[in-house]
C-alpha cells in the first residue's frame, strides 16, 4: 500500500490542528511526532488497536494534557486559551452521564454547565430530543437506558453547547450494530453543519464511514489518507469466494500457486494473490477445486487490505539478530 501522507486539510483551514505531538508516561513514549489536521465538517477516523496511544492524543486535544513535543490548536488558538472551552465537546470512553438523572435532568445540567440561558436549553433541548428520536424518554433515568441509547444521549448532552469540534473516543463501543447505525447518522448529519470530528476508533468498519483515516501504530501515523486511497495495493490481487464448501477446500486454495492469503468469512472468502499472478489462470484451479464456487473481483476494503498487511507482518521471515 503506499504511503499517504499529505493532508487535505491546509493549516490556514483546519479547525482542529495538532503537529509533532509527542507523549511519554515516564520511560513508556506512547506518541512520537503525531501531526493530523481536520477541517470544518470532516470526520477523522484516528485507528489503532488497544493501547496504541488513541485516547492519550485525544486528551491531549482537549487540553486535559500536555504534550512534552509538539502543539495542539483548536480554531488556530493555543489549547490553553480558556475561551476554546464552549467551542469544543469531548466524549471519552464511558461518557460521564449521570446514571440517577433522567434524560431530561442531564440534558440541563450539561446545559448549565456551559451557561446556557433557561430559554435557550429548552430549545435545545427540544431539538435534541428530536433529532436522537427521545422525546418518549424524557423522564427516564440514564442508568435505565440501553446502550445504543445512552450513547444518544451522551451525544445529545456533547451537543448542547452547539461545538465547533468534537473529539469522541470509541464512542460505539459495546453498541449493537443497529444502534451503531443509527449513532452514524446523527454524526452524519453533524458533520453536515459544518463540525469538524476527531473520532478515535479500533473498528476498521467504522473507519471507512471516515472523510480520511490515519493508522496510528507504535506511537506514530504509519499513514494518513482517504479510506479509498489506503485500500489501494498494487502488489496483489482479491478475489470474493462464495460456496458452501469453502471451509473444506481452505487448505488446497492456499497452496494454489499465486495465492498468498485466504481470509475466510462464513460462506465467503478473500483470496489475495500476486499481482503478477494471471488471475484467469488462478480461477481455473479454483473451479477444479469448488466448481459450484462463485468467483468475482473484491473490491477495495480498508479492514481487508490491513488485515492482509498485518498477517503478512506476522508470517515475514525474522532477520538474523531481531528480536
Amino acid at each position: 500500500m503506499p504511503a499517504q501522507t499529505e493532508s487535505s486539510t491546509t493549516a490556514s483551514a483546519a479547525v482542529i490542528e495538532l503537529a509533532g505531538i509527542g507523549f511519554a508516561y515516564g520511560a513508556q513514549r506512547v506518541l512520537k511526532s503525531v501531526s493530523l489536521s481536520v477541517g470544518q465538517g470532516e470526520i477523522y477516523g484516528l485507528v489503532g488497536a488497544d493501547g496504541a496511544g488513541k485516547s492519550t492524543l485525544l486528551r491531549i486535544g482537549v487540553g486535559q494534557l500536555t504534550p512534552d513535543a509538539g502543539s495542539a490548536r483548536l480554531l488556530g488558538h493555543p489549547m490553553t486559551d480558556p475561551t476554546l472551552r464552549h467551542r469544543l465537546a469531548y466524549m471519552p470512553q464511558g461518557f460521564g452521564l449521570y446514571p440517577d438523572l433522567s434524560v431530561q435532568e442531564n440534558l440541563e445540567f450539561f446545559a448549565d454547565l456551559h451557561g446556557l440561558s433557561a430559554q435557550t436549553t429548552q430549545q435545545k433541548i427540544r431539538d435534541l430530543l428530536g433529532r436522537t428520536g427521545m422525546q418518549a424518554f424524557t423522564g427516564r433515568r440514564a442508568g435505565q437506558l440501553s446502550g445504543g441509547m445512552m450513547q444518544k444521549l451522551a451525544l445529545a448532552c456533547a451537543l448542547i453547547s452547539e461545538p465547533q469540534a468534537m473529539f469522541l473516543d470509541e464512542p460505539t463501543t459495546g453498541v449493537d450494530p443497529v444502534s451503531r447505525r443509527a449513532f452514524w447518522q446523527l454524526l452524519s448529519a453533524v458533520r453536515a453543519e459544518g463540525v469538524a470530528i476527531l473520532y478515535a476508533t479500533a473498528n476498521l468498519d467504522e473507519a471507512e464511514r471516515c472523510d480520511r483515516v490515519g493508522l496510528l501504530e507504535n506511537g506514530r501515523l504509519s499513514r494518513q489518507g482517504t479510506p479509498q486511497a489506503l485500500a489501494q495495493t498494487s502488489d496483489a490481487q482479491a478475489l470474493r469466494l462464495t460456496g458452501h464448501h469453502l471451509r473444506e477446500t481452505l487448505d488446497r486454495l492456499r497452496s494454489l500457486p499465486g495465492v498468498e492469503l485466504v481470509f475466510p468469512r462464513g460462506q465467503q472468502a478473500t483470496l489475495w494473490v500476486a499481482a503478477d499472478v494471471a488471475l484467469n489462470t488462478v480461477i481455473s484451479e479454483i473451479k477444479r477445486i469448488d466448481p459450484h464456487c462463485q468467483i468475482e473481483p473484491a473490491p477495495a476494503s480498508l479492514q481487508e487490505t490491513v488485515l492482509r498487511e498485518l498477517a503478512l507482518r506476522e508470517t515475514a521471515p525474522t532477520s538474523p539478530g531481531s528480536h
